[in-house]
């Protein structure tokens, strides 16, 4: 998949490039960003191409530029994501201000892509587009409102927040293809959102930055199995959270709690009844063998 990672980066290239209706200044950050952004892949756009190539009856070399466009959308909800968390050091972050046009340009330039193109179920896509970001939107809200701290409710916000958007990418590939949403590239893709971000989850609390959910206060699985364990650990982290007392939560400590209670592995254990889920539908349809792989790959 690396030709289809080369593909995309060269549109986004001639995309922020030929833009007219920006000056050399904003010009400059977009490409900035998409270079930042390069060093992660883009795996959205590919499984847009992918599922394209698995429901079209004939190939059309737009997609790539539709691939593009879904990159830079992804791109201007992630840098939303890192400005409202504060939890990373992406470039954007130095520059929030500025960063914020960026992300009002790219949005614009991804719709217009997609508006102008030619493909036969354009409307449709754009639908779909529009009802998983929302979604997606409604999970960010949810995640920043901090208020899901239960397994049941956690594991729906990550859905509409995460699956929406791995959903999104695959549903606007095949939808342009056939002019049909499937059910079932809906639901695995949906699960592969999940288990990306579970995973996400677990790495964030292996780093002792701002990065980690424990000292933000926040929740994910592991922190709420913590809370479950009426031990001397989860009342140390009841008041942290409760601001009930100066507490500083001891490194060691947390890490061994994650490690011996069970936290982490009860945390993989979830992502990968969602991972085999997914595996189970990706290998009962009718996808080629090495999409099939690509689909595993990014899931290990």
């Amino acid at each position: 998949m690396e030709q289809l990672n080369k593909e995309i980066s060269i549109l986004l290239d001639e995309i922020i490039a030929t833009e007219e209706l920006i000056g050399n200044e904003l010009r400059s950050i977009l490409q900035s960003f998409k270079n930042e952004k390069e060093t992660l892949g883009f795996h959205f756009g590919t499984l847009c191409i992918i599922h394209y190539e698995e429901y079209a009856d004939h190939f059309n070399q737009d997609i790539y530029k539709i691939a593009a466009a879904i990159e830079l959308l992804i791109l201007s909800f992630d840098i939303i994501d890192d400005l409202q968390d504060g939890d990373s050091n992406y470039l954007w972050v130095k520059t929030p201000e500025l960063s914020l046009n960026a992300v009002l340009a790219m949005m614009m330039i991804a719709f217009k892509i997609l508006r102008q193109s030619h493909f036969e179920h354009r409307d449709l896509a754009l639908q779909i587009i529009e009802e998983y970001t929302l979604l997606s939107i409604n999970g960010q809200q949810l995640d920043l409102l901090n208020v899901c701290q239960d397994e049941s409710s956690y594991l729906q916000m990550i859905e509409q927040k995460s699956g929406s958007l791995t959903a999104m990418s695959c549903l606007v590939g095949c939808t342009l293809a056939c002019g049909e949403k499937s059910v079932q590239v809906e639901q695995y893709a949906k699960s592969i959102g999940v288990v990306q971000q579970i995973k996400n989850d677990i790495q964030d609390l292996k780093e002792w930055d701002c990065k980690n959910d424990l000292l933000n206060r926040k929740y994910s699985l592991p922190i709420i199995y913590l809370f479950s364990l009426k031990n001397d650990i989860s009342e140390e982290i009841t008041k942290y959270y409760a601001r009930q007392e100066e507490i500083i939560l001891a490194k060691p400590n947390i890490i061994e709690a994650l490690t011996n209670s069970g936290a982490i592995r009860y945390a993989l254990a979830i992502k990968n009844l969602y991972r085999n889920q997914a595996l189970n539908m990706i290998q009962n349809s009718n996808m080629n063998a090495a999409n099939k792989e690509y689909l595993k790959k990014i899931m290990k």
